[in-house]
């Protein structure tokens, strides 16, 4: 039960990230710095994958477990390359 409230965690931090992006890229709300608005999304984003690390480096857990975490973590690396990668570029 503890790795699913993690996953889950993981998975909030993820939308989070996501719904600040897309609210400052539709004009929902403005900050007066952009760059705190990356930073701050960037660390939901870290905390998200870091999360599901230690759930998979968890010793002696379910096979399913350790599986939605790994598809998780690949998700939340494609959302990240895809947001902050090419905002760099």
């Amino acid at each position: 039960m503890k790795h699913k409230s993690l996953q889950t965690i993981s998975l909030i931090l993820v939308l989070i990230s996501l719904i600040m992006e897309v609210g400052y890229n539709q004009a929902w709300y403005e900050f007066n710095n952009p760059q705190a608005l990356f930073g701050i999304s960037l660390a939901l984003v870290l905390v998200s994958m870091s999360l599901n690390v230690k759930i998979i480096r968890t010793m002696g857990i379910q096979a399913h477990t350790r599986k939605t975490s790994q598809l998780a973590l690949v998700i939340t690396a494609i959302y990240a390359v895809a947001v902050f990668g090419f905002e760099l570029i």
